[in-house]
């Protein structure tokens, strides 16, 4: 596994270039969004470093090692000061009430328990502050549920983790937040592949 992870992590940029172009708005609407100290929960190889521009302090957790190893090379090729830890998404080592955004974009596919990882986003939290998500789930359209539920064991086994048929707007809608506010929609990739997703915000009061 941990070869596999390494070519993921090593390739992963390349293999994310033939569709960035049409995620970058979705970037833009989560980690463009975030203000003051803000959380990054798994943060990659770092995509999303260049849209935190208005943020008073970064943290950022990733557990994959050469996942790390990439994303402090993002961070200082970019000049961003942010302090990058080890910890999961199930259990951040930060005290409760600590960041006033947290934000996932395409990780919770990823995490072992996604409740508790939505939790988690709810504890670190200020009240009034804001979990920013961008995620692609599973299809509502009998066809493409099916072929998503066919794919995922292959897909996971490429992808090193990744699910293709997690319902997560029902786990956000479900969650602890208390005004939470999801956009659903197709992205695009040629005219044959469109993958659903959703992206929006969930608020802590």
């Amino acid at each position: 596994m941990s070869l596999s992870k390494w070519v993921f992590a090593e390739f992963y940029d390349l293999l994310n270039a033939v569709v960035e172009c049409k995620v970058v708005p979705y970037r833009e609407m989560t980690a463009g969004q975030c203000r003051g100290r803000v959380l990054e929960i798994g943060g990659g190889t770092g995509a999303n470093l260049k849209y935190l521009d208005r943020c008073v302090s970064i943290d950022a957790t990733e557990p994959d090692p050469h996942m790390r190893k990439k994303f402090s090379a993002n961070a200082i090729k970019i000049g961003t000061n942010a302090s990058l830890t080890s910890y999961y998404g199930e259990d951040l080592g930060y005290l409760d009430c600590t960041f006033d955004s947290v934000f996932t974009t395409l990780v919770l596919c990823m995490v072992d328990d996604v409740e508790q990882v939505i939790n988690e986003a709810y504890r670190v939290l200020k009240p009034g502050g804001v979990f920013y998500f961008y995620e692609h789930v599973i299809s509502t359209k009998r066809f493409g549920h099916t072929f998503q539920t066919i794919l995922d064991p292959c897909w996971q086994f490429f992808t090193t983790g990744c699910h293709l048929k997690r319902d997560l707007k029902r786990d956000l809608m479900k969650s602890n937040f208390e005004k939470v506010e999801i956009c659903d929609f197709d992205l695009e990739i040629n005219t044959l592949v469109k993958i659903p997703n959703i992206v929006g915000s969930a608020r802590k009061l």
